[in-house]
């Protein structure tokens, strides 16, 4: 059984079951997910790095569908926002207004000992959130118990003001991170976690795509956009034209863009935060 080399430096056996649920999940069909694992399967030996695996189906579904490519680049385009945090602050906090919620971003608030600057704040009935961003630009690493613990002690310095402490993140969570937070009350959103309403299921099913996925613009180019506060893909329509211009596109680009977005930007409904 051939095993592969995961970011964490654990190693797994290769399943091709994960690769095609990844591939129909971005939107590939199931005739186009065969071809693509078949392609995989003649290339794998053992110890072959996850990100390898990753690297050439996402080089294959950019030759064959530009926005399944995109898609599919999801877990990186996330981390793509960084190298700070504030990108990923905007995003979930698009991501709680496609929920409904009214949100706020970079807020100080008194707590009964200190002053906190929170995330996000969420609001939505009679439910009041801080919600705390953890991101992380480092593929393999987790967010493990020490962040849910600092998390919960802010939340208990300001639960005179919130309903409710929440933890985002880009990765993965560690057990012991789950564990405490379920024990806590805390609501927890990752990487693969919950079973419903993980962080990437909660995307695709918005169709609220960061511009990092789109293939159609070079790394400069979004960096550009993110500078200018621009991190969903749908958000590139309404930008400023002088932000545009300084994308430097031309006719055939601005073309090919805005049909990537137009396909990226597909709202399925389902799960919401």
């Amino acid at each position: 059984m051939i095993q592969v080399k995961k970011a964490s430096g654990d190693l797994e056996p290769f399943s091709e079951e994960k690769v095609t649920s990844s591939l129909l999940r971005a939107g590939a069909d199931t005739a186009l997910s065969e071809q693509i694992v078949a392609h995989v399967k003649k290339e794998l030996y053992d110890g072959i790095p996850t990100q390898k695996i990753y690297s050439h189906i996402f080089e294959l579904l950019k030759k064959e569908r530009s926005p399944l490519s995109g898609r599919y680049n999801l877990k990186k385009a996330i981390m793509d926002l960084g190298p700070t945090g504030y990108p990923f602050e905007k995003f979930i906090g698009a991501l709680l207004q496609h929920s409904g919620y009214r949100v706020e971003t970079g807020v100080e608030v008194r707590g009964r000992c200190v002053s906190h600057e929170i995330d996000v704040i969420a609001q939505k009935d009679d439910q009041h959130i801080m919600v705390e961003c953890k991101f992380h630009n480092q593929p393999g690493t987790r967010s493990d118990v020490k962040v849910a613990l600092y998390v919960k002690a802010r939340f208990d310095d300001l639960k005179a003001t919130f309903t409710q402490g929440w933890l985002v993140t880009n990765t993965k969570l560690t057990s012991d991170a789950i564990q405490y937070g379920e024990c806590a009350g805390m609501k927890l959103v990752g990487w693969s976690y919950p079973a419903s309403g993980a962080l990437q299921n909660l995307i695709e099913q918005s169709g609220l795509h960061p511009i990092t996925c789109l293939t159609s613009l070079s790394q400069n180019q979004k960096q550009t956009l993110l500078s200018s506060n621009i991190v969903l893909c749908r958000d590139i329509a309404t930008a400023k034209q002088e932000v545009l211009s300084s994308l430097a596109l031309s006719d055939e680009q601005k073309t090919r863009l805005f049909a990537e977005i137009g396909a990226m930007c597909t709202v399925k409904g389902g799960e919401k935060l």
